[in-house]
């Protein structure tokens, strides 16, 4: 089962924060669902995740899925 991270009602600036301590806690090959409610932060997240060497993929509603890579 992934952990969750909820975003919601937050600036793409604390999101990314949030995704990105939650991302350091997982081991390689671990996913983190993420919830949203804004699409800029939808979007940083997704580059985010994709410069992190993430795999990112969209669960609707409002949900991403990120499997974390092996370069953080």
């Amino acid at each position: 089962m992934a952990s969750l991270a909820d975003v919601r009602d937050m600036t793409c600036a604390q999101a990314l924060a949030v995704v990105a301590n939650a991302v350091a806690g997982l081991a390689n090959g671990e996913a983190l669902r993420v919830r949203y409610n804004a699409d800029d932060v939808k979007r940083d997240v997704l580059v985010w995740a994709r410069e992190g060497g993430h795999r990112a993929q969209e669960e609707p509603p409002d949900t991403l899925r990120l499997q974390r890579g092996r370069s953080s």
